[in-house]
């Protein structure tokens, strides 16, 4: 996926770059993000949408626009949708 195609990156810390992700569904690019710790951000704005450092409202409230938030279930932190409620787990959180 090229920088045309791709709606998200991720900000790589320890090599100090941006990467690609290679999803464009927004719950699926913060997954693959999060599995690396890194930070998630539009490609067109360069904003940034979801970071694991920041706490769930935080991130609930940047990522309003999608019509997801961050909460607390069980033992992990998850995206869950704003309006019909379903809980996105991880591949590593199942």
């Amino acid at each position: 996926m090229d920088k045309k195609e791709a709606k998200f990156m991720a900000y790589d810390w320890d090599g100090g770059e941006f990467r690609l992700l290679p999803s464009n569904d927004v719950v699926e690019a913060i997954h693959i993000a999060w599995n690396y710790e890194f930070d998630v951000y539009e490609v067109a704005t360069e904003n940034l949408i979801f970071s694991g450092r920041e706490d769930n409202e935080a991130n609930s409230e940047m990522l309003e626009p999608y019509g997801i938030r961050l909460i607390d279930d069980g033992n992990y932190r998850k995206l869950q949708n704003v309006k019909t409620g379903e809980i996105y787990n991880a591949d590593w959180q199942s």
